[in-house]
């Protein structure tokens, strides 16, 4: 079996990407808060699509947001009214952070994920890196005051709320300590942004040819894990014979194993194998030689 210590290598340098992404991700994954639901039920009732009950309602909007977000069309909640409704009406059920409930344990499960990655390459204390601390940044995000962001998370956005959440739980009590915290994760960030600030010479390292084959599979497991859905099998019997294609293949199988496993000892490394297989698959598509 693959070592986890290999699968999660490069996962800190991506880190300012991925907390970006999960914490995108759970607006993704929420549903309408009791509000917002009431104000979807009152539109359609006065536009004439709907004559029965908010309780009734609220159920549709369960069904049709417990999709992926990439399938939630239109004609499926439509199926539940009178008549279709308009465009405009539908481009209200976007959600933001203000009008979503947020997922409790996906919100939990995040903020421990951020402890592990920072307490694992930060030296720190535990008090500015705890989960409940992690917890309450993740909250102050995800239930914004007025005037404040409610979509569209950029990493900044999180180095902001944790300053500001560390504050409010410490005063200045540990601010050195978080500045250099927060020093190392921005350059993270402007790494990422700024490839060429890197010691290595990006020019110089080559693109890695991939067929059309290789292009598609590992696609189509980009897809599948990110919707946390099973990888696909490598499509020839011979398997992958390119290096980085290899690792790919066996990251996958563990992500697979995982996935089905009853064992604790490998369910608690599951978002860090999912990380680990979505960073292969990005670094193969950049990287591909055209």
């Amino acid at each position: 079996m693959l070592e986890l210590s290999m699968l999660t290598q490069d996962s800190w340098k991506l880190f300012p990407r991925l907390i970006e992404q999960k914490i995108n991700h759970l607006l993704d994954e929420a549903e309408p808060n009791e509000a917002k639901a009431y104000q979807l039920y009152k539109t359609c009732k006065n536009e004439n699509l709907w004559r029965n009950s908010f309780q009734l309602f609220n159920v549709h909007l369960g069904d049709f947001f417990s999709q992926p977000k990439s399938e939630r069309a239109k004609s499926y909640f439509d199926n539940f009214l009178d008549r279709p409704m308009n465009r405009s009406i539908f481009d209200d059920f976007q959600l933001t952070f203000r009008t979503a409930d947020v997922n409790s344990k996906s919100l939990s499960d995040t903020a421990d994920w951020s402890r592990r990655m920072l307490e694992e390459n930060c030296k720190s204390g535990a008090q500015v890196t705890s989960t409940e601390v992690l917890t309450k940044t993740l909250r102050s995000i995800t239930s914004p005051p007025l005037f404040e962001k409610d979509h569209d998370i950029e990493f900044e956005d999180f180095c902001i709320a944790w300053k500001k959440t560390v504050f409010t739980i410490f005063g200045n009590k540990h601010d050195a300590e978080l500045e250099t915290i927060l020093r190392e994760i921005r350059w993270l960030n402007k790494l990422l942004k700024n490839p060429e600030l890197q010691v290595e010479k990006v020019n110089f390292r080559p693109g890695i040819y991939l067929t059309q084959t290789e292009i598609d599979w590992t696609m189509a497991i980009q897809n599948a894990v990110f919707d946390y859905a099973a990888a696909p099998e490598y499509p020839l019997s011979r398997g992958p014979e390119k290096e980085r294609l290899i690792f790919l293949e066996r990251a996958a199988r563990l992500y697979n194993i995982i996935q089905t496993t009853t064992k604790e000892e490998l369910l608690q490394h599951r978002e860090s194998v999912r990380n680990t297989v979505l960073d292969q698959c990005g670094w193969l598509l950049r990287q591909k030689a055209s």
